[in-house]
């Protein structure tokens, strides 16, 4: 059997553990965020990867880790994602990344790790591959991926940052710009506004190919000056 696949950024930086640094008792994930609901909704919290933005996500239970020198405690997190923030984590991966690729099968996320073999011990197999399926509340768990909780104060987060995130606080965000803006300002490698457009475009084409016409999903698009 090989081994899970091991997904990284473009630099080949592991992505750091999501977790809360905390002695007992357990940290509180339902701790109120401070921000408004239409920014954040309330049974959400923020997550990142490295060199990527905030997304928000629910946190599930904590559960202890492992504890350190001084007597400190860890505990993960296991973040669940909803479809359209797992769109947008998989165009943002994408468009820094030069050995992921991601498509949509139905309701299913299928990642392609360039950089690793479908069989591992067979380098002809083929490029791995994972198949990512939305458990029973629709949300989606990355669980070979490590994440952390980005060290930020909330109530000063700035307007593109709020204004992406009131978009992702919706199922069917009506507008793109301001979520193209986000990736292309607070990824790395920073890519351009054009590629996460792209990508975007390519995932809903192939994700529904019996019924989205070419005019349908153009219609979604706007562009930026």
């Amino acid at each position: 059997m090989r081994p899970g696949l091991h997904l990284t950024t473009a630099k080949r930086t592991p992505l750091r553990p999501l977790q809360t640094l905390a002695g007992d008792p357990m940290p509180d994930k339902n701790q109120p965020h401070g921000l408004p609901a239409d920014v954040l909704r309330v049974d959400e919290g923020l997550v990142c990867g490295d060199d990527h933005p905030y997304f928000p996500a629910q946190l599930g239970e904590p559960q202890f880790a492992a504890h350190d020198a001084h007597g400190r405690h860890h505990y993960t997190l296991l973040p669940r994602f909803r479809r359209v923030v797992t769109e947008w984590i998989a165009i943002t991966v994408e468009a820094t990344s030069d050995h992921l690729r991601f498509r949509w099968d139905g309701d299913d996320l299928i990642v392609t790790d360039d950089d690793a073999h479908e069989d591992y011990d067979d380098p002809t197999s083929g490029p791995a591959r994972e198949r990512l399926r939305p458990d029973a509340d629709g949300r989606y768990v990355f669980p070979t991926w490590e994440w952390h909780i980005p060290d930020v104060d909330l109530d000063h987060l700035d307007e593109d940052t709020c204004a992406a995130l009131a978009l992702l606080a919706h199922d069917d965000p009506q507008s793109v710009d301001p979520l193209i803006r986000y990736v292309a300002a607070n990824a790395y490698p920073a890519p351009t506004p054009q590629t996460p457009r792209t990508i975007r475009h390519r995932h809903r084409t192939t994700a529904n190919p019996p019924t989205a016409s070419v005019r349908d999903t153009e219609s979604e698009e706007t562009h930026d000056e």
